[in-house]
């Protein structure tokens, strides 16, 4: 029998939702869905994604994306609760929901549910598509027609890069996937730029500040591709808010694989 364990909706996503069938998620669970990532079978269970338009038929510049996370069995063993077995994308939706009351650099959610049925237990993340932001390994790479930035540019984008990522380490969460493959970044209007992450599955509550630090910047380093010592300088400097590093942030940065000399 399917019965529905949790539920939370966007009020201001509710109706366009209801329109594309969404709020059934009965029917959900069982959809075939055209992948935007073919599904990951691992962990006793999969997961996929899905790129929806919840309006098809409007404009392109009306038209309302998100993408749809689902997934069936996808466990992992959650430490603060005895190593019971969590869903991937309930623990991203917890951590979505925590660091989006101190941040801005984190998708807007608009649905989540967690469902039972018989043995299986399944749940659906949807966030608003960010398709006007760039990706920022293909931005810099200059993939998908996209023109890599200049120096000026690009040193504004990773200012917007560390402070996504020191809210994220100030608010107690250590992301471990913090690289462009999962940043975007997006041109203001002042001329400064905002940034977001996504991918938050793998995301987890650490006590300790500088493993956190460590542990995220250390990955933007190691994983960012066309990185220079310039800017991975720049890009410390940004995350701990100084041009003059203290004995202890030069202890740290020294323990973070791929960091520059300071």
């Amino acid at each position: 029998m399917f019965k529905i364990q949790q539920l939370w909706t966007a009020d201001a996503w509710k109706s366009q939702l209801s329109k594309a069938g969404l709020l059934d998620i009965d029917a959900v669970s069982q959809r075939d869905f055209d992948w935007f990532e073919e599904p990951n079978k691992r962990r006793g269970g999969w997961s996929g994604v899905a790129r929806i338009v919840l309006n098809p038929k409007a404009t392109i510049e009306q038209q309302s994306v998100v993408f749809l996370k689902i997934q069936q069995n996808h466990f992992y063993r959650e430490p603060r609760k005895l190593f019971k077995k969590c869903l991937t994308f309930e623990r991203e939706f917890d951590v979505l929901e925590n660091v989006g009351k101190v941040s801005k650099c984190v998708p807007e959610v608009v649905l989540f549910a967690k469902w039972q049925n018989g043995s299986d237990v399944g749940s659906i993340l949807i966030t608003k598509a960010l398709d006007e932001w760039y990706p920022l390994r293909e931005w810099i790479l200059g993939d998908n027609g996209l023109t890599p930035p200049d120096e000026p540019t690009f040193h504004r984008a990773l200012d917007a890069i560390a402070r996504c990522g020191r809210e994220i380490n100030t608010a107690g969460w250590v992301h471990l996937c913090f690289s462009a493959k999962h940043l975007f970044v997006k041109p203001e209007a002042d001329g400064s730029f905002s940034s977001c992450v996504i991918d938050f599955e793998k995301s987890r509550k650490h006590l300790r500040s500088n493993y956190r630090t460590m542990k995220d910047c250390s990955h933007f380093m190691r994983h960012t591709p066309n990185l220079t010592d310039s800017h991975k300088r720049h890009f410390l400097e940004s995350y701990f808010q100084t041009n003059d590093f203290t004995p202890a942030q030069r202890k740290l940065i020294g323990k973070m694989r791929g960091a520059p000399a300071v």
